[in-house]
């Protein structure tokens, strides 16, 4: 496996004449070869002067005039196939069947969820706990996520102090492990901020059950720092030993697990593998490479991780590029300059050659008021999962060496949960409202006291 080389000079498209692209150039000259039709026919002067006057001015505006990027052809074939869209009937998938005698739902809803690999299926269970719950149907068998009822065997029982309203829906959850990294060409984006965060939000809000009748469990989420040559998850999380490198120079046994310097951070749940305290670069990088991350994932896999998430380096090395062939997304971060713009026309070019186009998302970081990236993702053909705002409570949680996760609030914490919702659509889920309930509280009181 080879490292890869990143290209120079590489902007959003190719300009052919004019600032246009050939199939945008194409379509100026088509409107003025009919303008040109129109002239040499034989109608009233009037008529044939409109008409070139629109046929030329067509053609000018499907080369130059793009709103949000995205070219008039685009708009109005998305607008096609949203009319067609409409009178589509929908099948039974998602037109679920009411049970007229209990209002339920009878059939399965399916929910999109975003994400590549990831759906979540909503199951309203019968309300005789006798009988069993529905299977889930063969076509998602494979990374699928099942909802229950919410109002199942998890519910809080009257006598705890619990408010029933912050109760977490908690999905079966049947897929497997999940690689997320977060990838940037171009140094000091934030990717290791943002894989922090969204692993945090993961193991403190994330819920599963492994079965509908099971109780509900947190989500197993392990943090990776696999930047050799500059780690700094520790100083996100305030933990500094032990370290990747105390994995790898472990004489004491012959094959030494990686589970065993994996550390808990107690305040949000999080399991996080340390990268080296020292740079691993020159003569020293021979001790971690390919077939070192490749164990290390593996047996994590097989630990029983629903969530790795993986910080990586800039860089486009063997060992990053097998990271991100591994991976199941990529997030490419953006910031708001010129120069992170720039690296990231070059990065996604780089990954698509190799073939990761379908795994890429992509997240602006550090975003401020009048600043639009709508021209630059029309040109990669993608759009943004979330907007983080310029926020100086990320650098001040970092002094405090935890995550932004445990005590922020306001706008920068909601874009950081939009985020890790697309990772995790269970996240998105609305909390079930019991306020009708409350008003018969004191029924549970006194059968308490009684």
């Amino acid at each position: 496996m080879r490292g890869v080389r990143i290209p120079q000079d590489l902007n959003g498209e190719d300009q052919f004449v004019l600032g246009l692209s050939v199939p945008r150039l194409a379509a100026l000259l088509l409107g003025l070869l009919a303008a040109y039709t129109i002239l040499h026919l034989a109608l009233p002067v009037p008529l044939q002067l409109g008409a070139a006057g629109m046929a030329a001015l067509a053609g000018a505006a499907v080369a130059w005039i793009r709103p949000e990027g995205r070219s008039l052809m685009h708009w109005v074939v998305a607008a096609v196939e949203f009319k067609f869209g409409q009178h589509i009937t929908p099948g039974p998938e998602s037109t679920p069947k009411v049970d007229p005698k209990q209002g339920t739902e009878a059939e399965p809803k399916l929910i999109n969820d975003r994400g590549p690999r990831l759906s979540v299926v909503t199951y309203q269970t019968p309300s005789t706990p006798t009988q069993p719950s529905p299977a889930a149907p063969a076509q998602f068998a494979d990374d699928v996520i099942e909802l229950p009822e919410r109002a199942g065997t998890d519910a809080p029982h009257p006598a705890t102090d619990i408010e029933l309203e912050t109760v977490e829906p908690a999905p079966v959850y049947l897929g497997g492990p999940q690689v997320i990294t977060f990838f940037s060409a171009k140094g000091g984006t934030g990717r290791t901020t943002l894989a922090t965060e969204v692993a945090a939000l993961l193991a403190m809000k994330g819920r599963y059950r492994e079965s509908p009748s099971s109780r509900r469990e947190s989500l197993r989420v392990v943090l990776i720092d696999f930047d050799l040559a500059s780690a700094n998850v520790s100083a996100r999380v305030g933990i500094a030993q032990p370290t990747m490198l105390d994995y790898l120079c472990d004489l004491t046994v012959p094959h030494p697990d990686p589970r065993d310097y994996i550390v808990r951070h107690q305040a949000t749940g999080l399991d996080v593998l340390l990268g080296p305290s020292k740079c691993l670069s020159g003569d020293r990088a021979e001790l971690f490479g390919v077939p070192q991350a490749a164990h290390i994932l593996s047996t994590l896999k097989a630990a029983g991780y629903q969530f790795l998430v993986l910080d990586m380096s800039a860089n486009l090395g063997n060992l990053e590029t097998y990271l991100l062939e591994t991976a199941t997304r990529i997030y490419c971060v953006v910031t708001p300059t010129a120069g992170s713009v720039q690296s990231l026309y070059r990065g996604v070019e780089a990954l698509r050659r190799l073939g990761l186009g379908p795994k890429l998302q992509y997240v602006a970081n550090k975003m401020r008021d009048g600043f639009n990236l709508s021209e630059p993702m029309g040109d990669l053909n993608g759009s943004l999962v979330a907007r983080i705002p310029h926020d100086p409570a990320f650098d001040s949680a970092e002094n405090r060496h935890e995550p932004l996760a445990l005590r922020g609030a306001g706008a920068s914490l909601e874009a950081l949960r939009h985020l890790a919702a697309s990772v995790y659509p269970a996240l998105q889920l609305p909390v079930p409202s019991r306020s009708r309930m409350r008003s018969f509280a004191w029924l549970s009181r006194s059968r308490r006291a009684g």
